[in-house]
């Protein structure tokens, strides 16, 4: 089903300097950096869950137990 809202007119991207309209290209160079810069964030953040992981199942006696059989 289709909202029955009519649509507001996006305004074009800007470059925050001069206010000149960007360019799809520079859009989406923009957008890339963007999703880099927080899959980076994601990863870092997954490496470091990891590690906590790693570090209470050194802690834990049970799972040393187990291992060692």
């Amino acid at each position: 089903m289709t909202d029955p809202r009519p649509q507001t007119p996006q305004r074009p991207a800007t470059d925050g300097k001069t206010g000149a309209a960007k360019s799809l290209l520079e859009q989406l160079q923009d957008m890339l950096a963007s999703v880099n810069a927080d899959l980076a964030d994601l990863g870092s953040d997954l490496e470091a869950a990891g590690a906590r992981a790693v570090d209470q199942r050194a802690d834990d006696p049970a799972t040393e137990s187990a291992t060692t059989r």
